[in-house]
């Protein structure tokens, strides 16, 4: 039986979760602090004697919820990390409880199997029913990183065993230079040097299409295109690439083709806005995080494929510590870069199965017309929207560019909500985004009336 202390402190640290939830709309969303004296907070921890487990959480919550930008607030407006569904918050909660390993299929069947579902479910709403590789990764910089070495493995049978060394032409990623720079970190991990990145230039300055992709190809004849990424949903300002298109000019050139869905791969749960990712069953394999959209807690990535021949010949090794494959099953290890590996697909399974494919359908689309709601509000309140997109995310200006930064800075001061500043066409802009599900008109709403209380003194 677990002790009675033990008992105690999962039910307290339950309550203090409880209570935070529901007091996060009536904090700050980014409060001030004192960097000085939050550093001689955490210093005063010198765990020198035991300290009671519960009282050490509400400590924390406390430290989290008075210091940084709360990016659970129903008014944070910036980057693609919502609060976390409950649900899914008890699904960690599940895998940190059992803590079962997931290297191997004997090991864990149930939670290798609830992978697989999980992959298979995404899968077939990229390409159809009978698809259904890839796996879990920490986030969307695994998974691309995981694009990476699978095109390495397609396309060079002697890369797994002789490294880029011994290749004859040097590998290149081709994706748009309004992509996450995730890709620079993966090319030097993976020894092929930033230059092997070839950032092209998009012709409207939001997305990429296959005309521009097939210019820059032919304009570096002597680099090989391994790798042709398209982005769906851009961080910046949510543009979705010409997934058709490059995808052609792709296979044109043998390369593995990968769309990076990190964020707007939330769309393939709501047929309403599905259309919007038309061609991405074009795509060798795709990138969706489902920390991002979905609503789950931190880190969870998917990496999603058309079979399992290039994971296989990544990452397939073969040592005598580990115990025989069972029949008809795939180990973990054999098609993922990592080896031993929490089970992260517990908090995702437990959010669908609690919410419904209806449900998070239903979620999306409320987001959709919150983004909507705010991007006609701006426009008729004079701000110039500046992007183009049907996803949630709403990239606009005043009349004064240079106004941009110190409109940032005074609804960041406030508190009240957060919001951030790109560049876009070689122009500062401001950014909004809408992932949060706890997010309503009201809120929508109060961040325009305080837009226009900040355009109106910088305009003095």
């Amino acid at each position: 039986m677990v002790n009675d202390d033990a008992r105690r402190v999962l039910v307290e640290v339950a309550q203090l979760a409880a209570d935070h939830i529901e007091r996060r709309r009536d904090d700050l969303v980014a409060a001030p602090y004192d960097r000085v004296a939050l550093r001689v907070e955490v210093e005063a921890f010198d765990f020198a004697s035991p300290r009671d487990p519960a009282e050490v959480a509400a400590t924390l919550f406390d430290l989290l919820r008075r210091t940084g930008i709360r990016t659970d607030h129903p008014r944070y407006f910036g980057l693609f990390n919502p609060p976390a569904l409950t649900s899914a918050i008890a699904g960690d909660m599940v895998a940190a409880t059992v803590n079962p390993q997931l290297a191997v299929w004997g090991h864990a069947p149930a939670a290798v199997e609830i992978e697989r579902h999980l992959v298979s479910l995404f899968a077939n709403r990229v390409w159809g029913d009978g698809a259904g590789a890839g796996t879990f990764t920490s986030g969307g910089s695994e998974a691309n990183n995981t694009a990476l070495l699978a095109a390495l493995a397609r396309r060079y049978p002697e890369w797994a065993t002789r490294g880029v060394a011994a290749l004859d032409r040097r590998p290149a990623i081709y994706v748009s230079a309004q992509a996450h720079l995730a890709w620079i970190k993966i090319a030097r991990a993976a020894g092929l040097g930033s230059g092997a990145v070839k950032l092209v230039e998009t012709q409207d300055g939001l997305s990429l299409d296959g005309q521009t992709l097939e210019k820059a190809i032919l304009g570096n004849p002597a680099s090989d295109p391994v790798l042709v990424v398209a982005t769906a949903g851009t961080t910046a300002h949510g543009a979705v690439d010409d997934l058709s298109g490059i995808a052609d000019v792709g296979r044109k050139h043998r390369a593995h083709v990968h769309v990076d869905a990190a964020w707007a791969g939330g769309v393939l749960l709501d047929p309403a806005h599905r259309h919007l990712l038309d061609g991405i069953d074009q795509a060798d394999s795709v990138t969706i995080d489902p920390h991002k959209w979905l609503a789950v807690p931190m880190g969870a990535g998917l990496y999603l494929a058309r079979d399992w021949t290039a994971l296989k010949t990544a990452f397939a090794v073969t040592t005598k510590f580990m115990p025989p494959a069972v029949a008809d099953t795939l180990d973990p290890y054999t098609h993922s870069l990592q080896w031993s590996r929490r089970f992260t697909g517990a908090k995702l399974f437990l959010a669908l199965a609690a919410l419904g494919l209806d449900g998070y359908a239903k979620m999306i689309e409320q987001q959709f017309a919150l983004g909507d709601r705010l991007r006609q509000s701006l426009a008729n309140d004079g701000w110039r929207i500046v992007n183009d997109t049907r996803l949630p995310l709403v990239c606009f200006a005043p009349d004064d560019a240079a106004h941009v930064v110190t409109i940032e800075r005074e609804i960041a001061g406030a508190g009240e909500a957060w919001i951030s500043s790109v560049t876009l066409r070689g122009a500062p802009c401001l950014r909004a985004c809408i992932t949060g599900f706890e997010t309503t008109e009201d809120d929508v709403d109060t961040l325009v009336a305080m837009l226009a209380r900040a355009r109106n003194r910088c305009a003095g």
